[in-house]
């Protein structure tokens, strides 16, 4: 299955968009950090602390502790793999209501708040319940850099 993910907005504190299931139009809203450039010049942005670039990822079933079945976004041409070694690894889709609770993650919401997602919880039950937890999704990230 294939999600599409448009960001419209960073104000440089987060970045918003809508996130959107084609199979079955499934929708929820999603923040992430801003967009802050590598200065080495690495495509993925700076680890940790920003958003990944526009592209298609791969989704790649993870499964820690912290952040039980969620996904694993992979583009290694862009810098970002699961586990590394790359510039960008472990940037899941996990629950999250603020842009500072994310290391470079994507965090789906049912409603968008002023900078912050709410019910990030529900929406990533209703994701789970739309999206089969196997290998095999793409995400398709578009928009605001």
């Amino acid at each position: 299955m294939n999600l599409l993910l448009i960001r419209d907005s960073d104000d440089g504190v987060c970045t918003l968009g809508t996130m959107t299931l084609s199979e079955n139009g499934g929708s929820w809203q999603t923040i992430e950090r801003p967009w802050i450039m590598d200065l080495s010049g690495k495509p993925g942005g700076l680890a940790g602390r920003s958003c990944v670039p526009p592209g298609t990822y791969d989704l790649m079933i993870h499964d820690s502790e912290a952040h039980p079945e969620t996904w694993a976004l992979v583009n290694s041409s862009l810098g970002v793999t699961h586990w590394g070694p790359s510039q960008r690894s472990v940037v899941l889709i996990h629950p999250a209501n603020v842009a500072a609770e994310l290391r470079g993650c994507i965090a789906p919401g049912l409603i968008r708040g002023v900078r912050s997602v709410l019910r990030s919880r529900d929406a990533m039950v209703q994701l789970k319940a739309a999206l089969p937890w196997v290998n095999g999704h793409t995400l398709e990230i578009r928009g605001a850099r």
